[in-house]
């Protein structure tokens, strides 16, 4: 039997969206653009699941288990990191060029050697019919949280609670 992987892949905060392919156990089963939500059926068992973007960087490897005929919530957040590479650019008025063209390369090079920098995997625990709606054509939405509680070991130090 299979069930289903659904991948929600959220809106940058800059409204310009982008297509990520989704891979299960390393095997491309489709895309999914930024705002929207994509199903992707899956054998039931334990499924690792990454996406990868047109640049080919890839985010966090995510371990999830696909029940037989259920749904497995998967969201997909961009770090924002991906912005440091307009840093060195701004430096080059004040340094040499070549610091900034250097830094610029540098930067792509770790983005691209480094699984999970520019954008993470987190498995949804509630269902499907909880998430709430992808966000529309021409609609701007940076997310419902910040880039670090995609990381659990993160969300939890930096949690803040309602009742503090």
């Amino acid at each position: 039997m299979a069930g289903t992987v659904v991948v929600r892949a959220e809106q940058s905060g800059i409204g310009r969206a982008g297509t990520f392919t989704v891979l299960v156990d390393g095997e491309p089963v489709g895309r999914v653009r930024q705002g929207d939500v994509a199903r992707f059926p899956a054998a039931a068992g334990t499924r690792e699941v990454r996406v990868t973007s047109k640049d080919r960087t890839r985010s966090n490897a995510l371990t999830v288990q696909v029940g037989e005929d259920s749904d497995t919530s998967i969201t997909a957040r961009s770090t924002g990191l991906g912005y440091t590479l307009f840093l060195p650019v701004v430096a080059g008025f004040t340094v040499p060029p070549i610091y900034a063209v250097t830094t610029v390369f540098l930067l792509g090079a770790v983005f691209y050697l480094v699984p999970g920098l520019m954008f993470r995997l987190r498995a949804d625990p509630e269902p499907l019919a909880a998430l709430p709606a992808p966000a529309g054509a021409g609609e701007e939405s940076g997310g419902t949280g910040l880039w670090w509680e995609s990381d659990p070991a993160l969300a939890k130090r930096f949690r803040k609670d309602a009742d503090a």
